[in-house]
This record gives structure tokens, C-alpha cells and sequence, in this order.
């Protein structure tokens, strides 16, 4: 008879299996510097990391300019012959426009017969807060040591080029100057030869490497439409495959860019990856050589190199030609091994699914297992599992905040986090065990068990109309758990053959998504309770089906919800109790200095709705809005610069309005902003081809970064008198009287907005 110790050793070996899946999704261990030529090593390729990552590397900087040229002598001594690519590029979005001078460092490796070329992308600058030792010098630093270790085999049949973008934190800019230029036969770059007749029909597939983290594994995470050929060569040749196309789904859902997706834009074919762990990191001045795990940077070259090679010797023409032949691969990797098959068999597998989850039904119910109206109470109490676990997730998130405000300016991502992801799986299980103690003796566990199925069928099938690539995620775990629980169903009193047939249906449900849920912390921490969720999604059918098995025991009551609360409450309190400000993990502080230099008043001014007392001693006014800053701030009085303001020479043309600017200080970055929207720009650096966007919906706001002194001519398509204002903004305060630095326990905040001083000056066109 299966007793309670029976259940128990079930629930250990799936907790085993969990376990091992989520080890699994580890990166590899780093190889040594020691290692033969013609391999990956982190250990060689850190030292380009420790190299280029000593300091921030916003465009245009000093620091920026150091790296370009470093990766210039990196690329020479691997024989390449290295060119700068120096032009101007423009991107726009909803009224709001960037430009900047870029410079991209290119560089191809020829092959011995090509069919066309495997570019390998990553950008080299970075935020202004961090030295960007993740983002993006481990990438940079992986297509180096791939580059090395290419030199040291045999030669490819393609050509590899290396293109190194300039630019990406500023709007993708590098990349899509490559893209017009290279790919779309734009316009020619300024100092470089003109792409070669041809260059833009070549046949090209594009391997980006980001990072929106320190750590984890490499991952797979976007494609180009059509990506069953790029899916395949994948598949067979990196040695430690991460990710999956669920992934792919859902990133082309999402407003978020890398490099490649300019590339994406232009038709051509390609391939991003990233890792995202220890994303407290991230866009911070502690992205920095000591916190970049290795582990993730082997990952993430030893795949570059395997592909490089897979696609190096092969005709890249069918990857190649713009068009989906074969359509989108469903892949993704299960206890170490990777499936792969053709998306269209999307609507066949829920289908599958959906069929077995109403098999369970109808076993169920002839087998007096279950009533229709006990599946129909399991189908609404598992929807209520899945509300009251997003509701407890973003209360949990929503209490540390109201116990620690500062967490509202952190975001989800705080700088401990371990034992607040804990206690977020364990809020999990209360919901879990919660709703199968309400459920398990009405309508009953194998109801339950099959309401839920049904669900997940459902949403499996919705899924194979919008994102067929991440049917796999749940129309698998439904297969399985419906057939073990129809063998459970079957079983009546034999639990020696209920039992081990349920472990076996369960394994996939187990095996597939607690591993995404772990997952699910680096992407959204714990503050929108999608991690809660997605453990709730494969825990309450388990549990239910679980409590289904035959003599459940005579566990009553609601003594295990209870006691997984009072844990949560213990987790959260050791939270909150670690993790403190201080010098190991500094809280983010953001503060700027804007100066009107037609007024002659300065302010200190931050965006935090909980600022430190550092931060609240310059800035202790109440939130208020206050124009060029897109959210209510903070601010306080400030010493007067001598800072003589842009200047903002404007003069009415045909088309609208003609405005030369510059900044006598020397400000790198100059602002254009106005109530009045146009309708398009176009920006004239000196030495550059000039480069325009069409402009629609908004008021006018137009930033120039990497503005040389003599400035830069912006003309706008702009009708009617506008009143324009200008500003110049360079970063660090260090220039302001009675700026004080921050005390060790603070840091510069997240990302590009902090520490500017920012200059404004009003022009009147008539």
C-alpha cells in the first residue's frame, strides 16, 4: 500500500528531478588559460575584461576612445586588418530623437571560399553609472578569444567579420549606422572605404552576445523569423545550448533592443544571446570585472566559437536569403538534452495535449474519480491559484516596499536577493498547498488535478495561434501529468502501479518549468510576482495529482500552508535584515545639477520617491514636475555655476527651423526640446554625412551625443514660432561647489540619468 512514506519518497524524487534540471541550466566551468590554442578560454578571454572595463565608456568619451583604439591593436595583432568606421547615426521614437557621431571597429577574418560572412557582434561602450564589464566587454572580449582560437584551426570556408559597435546605451546607434551602411547600402562612412560592390547582397548571419546580468548561463533568447536552419546549427553544435523558444516568443512581444535588432529590422537573418543572472548589477557601478562570473563567459565563447565554426563551413545562402523556407524551430533543453523540431507541429502537440487532458475527464468520471462538476470547480480554482499567486507575489514585493521605501528606486532587483527569492518559492507553496487543502476532499484531487490540466491545455492552444514556439512549455507537462494521472485513474487500490507512473508523467512538468521559473528571477526579480506564478503553475496540478493518488494519508488541516507562511515572514525579515546599504552592496542614489542660465537659478534635482539622506540633503522638496526630466523630482537649492550655457544660433528656413548649437563648456551631450512637435530632423556634425528621421506624435525632444566643440546643425521640420529650449549636460558634479561625494553605503544610480550637470538656455523662433 502507498503510504504517507510512499507520497513522501514521490514528492523527494521529483524535488530531485527539479533540482537536477535546474543545476542542469548551469553555466560550464572556465577553462583555463592553459588550454590548447584552439579552444575557448575565459581565463584568456578575461583579460581583454580586465582590460577595457577599468571605467565607464559612454560614447564619445575619453575612456570610449581608449577602448576603440585598444581593440584596433587587439584586432592588428591577430592579423586582422582593422578599420574605424567613423559616421553619424539617428534613431527616433514617438516624437523623441538621437543621434550621435559613432565609430565602429570592423574587421573580417576572410575565409578560403565564401559564400558570404558570419558576423560576430557586441558593443564596446557603456552606461555613464558603470564600466559595463558584463555589458558589453564580455561580449567583446568572447569574439576576441573566438577570433584567436579561429586563427589557431583550420581556416573557415566564410568569411568572419568582427563588428564592434559604438553607441548601443545611446540608442543602438553603431549598430544601425553598420546595418544602413553595410547591410542596406546607405550612406557612406566618413574616413573609411566605401563598402564593396555587392556587400549589401552578400549573404550574412549575425551573431550578437549581450549580457543583462553578471552571471548565469549563455542563453539563446531571439532569432530572426525563419530560424529553423540558424536553430539546427545551434542545436548541433554549441556544447552547453541555453535557452529556448519560448524565449523567442516572447522577447518579439517586448519593446526591448540590442544590436541586432536593427538587423532584424533590415530582413536579415541572426541570432542573440545573453545571460541575465545577478542582474542587481546591471547598468551599475558594480558591473565590474570581479563580479562577471567566468563560468557565464565560457558559456557564452565557448558557444560563439562552436557556431562560428558550425556556420563558417557551411552555404550560408539558404540561412540566408531573407525568407523562411522551413519556418521557426520549437527547441529547448530538458535534463541536458535539447530538443528541436518544427514549430509547426505546435497545433498537433496542444492538440495532443488538450485530447489527453479530456481523456483524464472521461477516465476519471467512468472510474467515479471525479464529477464534471468537480472538473469545472478544479478548472476555476486553479485560475484562482494562479491570481491569488501574481496577488501574492506583488504583496510580497509591495510590503518590502512599504517596510523599505528605498526598493520603489531599486526596482525588483536589491543587492542581496537570495533569501527574498526564497521566500517568493516558498509563498509559492503556501498558495499550493493552500488551494489543494481547500480543493483535495471537493471536488477532490484527481478533479482538481484535471480542472487544472484543462487549463493549461487551453492556454497551450491559445499560445499555438500567437507563439507556436512556446507551446512546449505546457502542452508537454499536460501530456505527461494527464497520462500518468489516467494510470492513476485506472489504478484504483494498486498504488504500486499508481504511484511510479505518476512520478514518470510528472517528470516533464518538473523538468521544464521549475527550471523557467528560476529563470523568471533574473528577468523580473521578485517584484511583479511572476516567479510566485510560474511555481504555482506547475505546483498545484503536481500537488493535486499528488493528493490523488490512492489512500492519501490522513494528513488534515492547513498545519503546511501555515508553517511555509511563517517561513516566508522569517525569510523576509533575514531579508530585510542583510540586506542593508553598505559598502559590499551599495544602494543606488541618483542626483543631478540643472542650472537656467537665462534666470541664473540652479537646483539639485533627483528622480527617487525615497531618497537617502545624502541624497535628501540637497534635494528635500516635495516631488514635483519640472521640464527635461520625465518624471516628478525632487529638488533643492544649488550653488551657481559659472557656466556660460549652450549656445543656440536659430534661423527660420523654407522647411522650418535652422539651429547651429554647441557648448562653450565642452559638454559632450546637447538637448533640443520643445512643447511644439516636428514632424523630422535632420543632424549635421562636422565631418559627417548628415543624417535625418521622419518624426511623429509628441513634443519635440531631441538629444545630440558626442557634440565636438564647434557643435553640431540641426534643422527641424518644424511650423509655426516654437519656443525651443537647449541644454548641454556633461557628467560628474565633482564641479559644483559643495557637492560631497557619497558616503560608501551609496553608489550612483542605475543607468544614464545620474550625476549631470545640465545647463538650459531658451530660443524664441518667431
Amino acid at each position: 500500500m502507498l503510504t504517507v512514506i510512499g507520497r513522501l519518497v514521490a514528492v523527494v524524487l521529483l524535488a530531485v528531478v527539479g533540482v537536477y534540471a535546474v543545476v542542469l541550466e548551469g553555466p560550464p566551468e572556465p577553462v583555463p588559460a592553459s588550454a590548447p590554442p584552439a579552444e575557448f578560454s575565459a581565463d584568456r578571454a578575461f583579460g581583454v575584461v580586465d582590460t577595457l572595463a577599468r571605467e565607464p565608456r559612454p560614447i564619445g568619451s575619453p575612456a570610449s576612445d581608449a577602448a576603440r583604439d585598444a581593440l584596433v591593436g587587439r584586432l592588428a595583432a591577430e592579423g586582422l586588418a582593422p578599420r574605424v568606421e567613423a559616421t553619424a547615426s539617428i534613431a527616433a521614437e514617438e516624437g523623441q530623437a538621437r543621434a550621435a557621431r559613432v565609430e565602429n571597429v570592423v574587421a573580417t577574418l576572410p575565409g578560403t571560399d565564401p559564400t558570404g560572412a558570419v558576423v560576430l557582434m557586441a558593443h564596446y561602450d557603456s552606461v555613464t553609472a558603470g564600466p559595463g564589464a558584463a555589458d558589453d566587454v564580455s561580449g567583446v572580449a568572447t569574439i576576441l578569444e573566438t577570433v584567436r582560437a579561429l586563427r589557431a584551426g583550420p581556416p573557415l570556408r566564410n568569411d568572419v567579420t568582427v563588428v564592434l559597435t559604438d553607441g548601443e546605451e545611446a540608442g543602438l546607434l553603431g549598430a544601425r549606422a553598420w546595418v544602413r551602411d553595410a547591410l542596406q547600402g546607405g550612406t557612406q562612412r566618413s574616413g573609411a572605404a566605401a563598402p564593396e560592390a555587392g556587400d549589401s547582397d552578400r549573404p550574412t548571419v549575425v551573431l550578437n552576445w549581450e549580457a543583462r546580468g553578471v552571471s548565469g548561463p549563455s542563453m539563446l533568447f531571439q532569432t530572426s523569423p525563419g530560424n529553423a536552419g540558424l536553430v539546427d546549427a545551434w542545436a548541433r553544435s554549441v556544447p552547453h545550448p541555453r535557452g529556448d523558444s519560448s524565449q523567442v516568443e516572447i522577447y518579439r512581444f517586448l519593446p526591448n533592443d540590442t544590436d541586432l535588432t536593427p538587423v532584424l529590422d533590415a530582413g536579415r537573418p541572426g541570432m542573440n544571446s545573453a545571460f541575465i543572472d545577478g542582474a542587481e548589477q546591471y547598468h551599475t557601478p558594480g558591473d565590474v570585472p570581479p563580479n562577471l562570473s567566468r563560468a557565464s563567459l565560457q558559456n557564452h565563447g565557448g558557444n560563439a566559437l562552436a557556431l562560428t565554426r558550425t556556420l563558417g563551413s557551411e552555404d550560408l545562402a539558404p540561412l540566408a536569403s531573407g525568407l523562411p523556407p522551413s519556418g521557426d524551430a520549437t527547441y529547448f533543453t530538458v535534463l541536458g538534452r535539447t530538443v528541436t523540431y518544427d514549430s509547426g507541429w505546435a497545433w498537433p502537440v496542444a492538440g495532443l495535449a488538450l485530447l489527453l487532458a479530456v481523456a483524464l475527464v472521461v477516465v476519471a468520471r467512468a472510474r467515479r474519480k471525479a464529477t464534471l462538476g468537480g472538473v469545472v470547480g478544479g478548472f476555476f480554482g486553479y485560475v484562482l491559484a494562479l491570481v491569488l499567486a501574481l496577488a501574492v507575489g506583488i504583496g510580497f514585493w509591495q510590503s518590502l516596499v512599504a517596510i523599505r521605501p528605498s526598493y520603489a528606486d531599486t526596482g525588483p532587483f536589491v543587492g542581496r536577493p537570495l533569501m527574498y527569492e526564497i521566500a517568493a518559492g516558498i509563498a509559492a507553496f503556501v498558495v499550493i498547498t493552500l488551494m489543494v487543502s481547500l480543493l483535495r476532499r471537493r471536488p477532490g484531487g484527481l478533479a482538481f488535478a484535471a480542472g487544472s490540466l484543462l487549463v493549461l491545455a487551453l492556454l497551450a492552444v491559445g499560445l499555438a495561434v500567437v507563439a507556436p514556439g512556446s507551446v512546449f512549455m505546457l502542452a508537454w507537462p499536460v501530456i505527461g501529468l494527464a497520462l500518468g494521472l489516467i494510470v492513476v485513474a485506472l489504478a484504483g487500490e494498486r498504488p504500486w502501479l499508481a504511484g511510479p507512473f505518476f512520478v514518470l508523467g510528472a517528470v516533464p512538468a518538473v523538468a521544464l518549468l521549475i527550471p523557467f521559473a528560476v529563470a523568471s528571477y533574473g528577468v523580473a526579480g521578485v517584484s511583479d510576482g511572476l516567479p510566485v506564478a510560474l511555481f504555482t503553475l506547475v505546483g498545484v496540478p503536481v500537488a493535486a495529482g499528488l493528493s490523488a493518488l490512492p489512500r492519501p494519508g490522513q494528513v488534515r488541516g492547513y498545519a503546511l500552508p501555515i508553517l511555509a507562511f511563517v517561513w516566508v515572514l522569517i525569510l523576509a525579515a533575514g531579508g530585510l535584515f542583510l540586506d542593508r546599504p553598505d559598502a559590499r552592496t551599495p544602494q543606488g542614489a541618483s542626483l543631478s545639477y540643472a542650472l537656467d542660465a537665462d534666470t541664473g537659478v540652479a537646483r539639485w534635482v533627483t528622480p527617487d520617491t525615497a531618497p537617502a539622506d545624502w541624497t535628501r540633503g540637497y534635494a528635500p522638496g516635495p516631488p514635483t514636475a519640472l521640464p527635461g526630466f520625465d518624471e516628478p523630482v525632487s529638488t533643492g537649492p544649488a550653488p551657481v555655476l559659472p557656466a556660460p550655457g549652450p549656445t543656440a544660433v536659430a534661423e527660420r528656413t523654407p522647411g522650418g527651423v535652422r539651429l547651429q548649437v554647441s557648448s562653450p563648456r565642452g559638454a559632450p551631450t546637447i538637448a533640443v526640446r520643445s512643447s511644439t512637435p516636428a514632424s523630422a530632423v535632420t543632424v549635421a556634425y562636422p565631418g559627417r554625412p548628415p543624417v535625418s528621421v521622419p518624426l511623429t506624435g509628441g513634443p519635440l525632444r531631441l538629444q545630440l551625443d558626442d557634440v565636438p566643440r564647434e557643435g553640431a546643425l540641426v534643422d527641424l521640420q518644424l511650423a509655426g514660432p516654437a519656443s525651443l529650449v537647449v541644454d548641454d549636460q556633461s557628467v560628474g558634479l565633482f564641479t559644483v561647489p559643495d557637492f560631497s561625494p557619497r558616503p560608501p553605503d551609496l553608489r550612483r544610480a542605475r543607468g544614464n540619468e545620474s550625476d549631470r550637470v545640465i545647463v538650459s538656455r531658451r530660443v524664441d523662433v518667431p
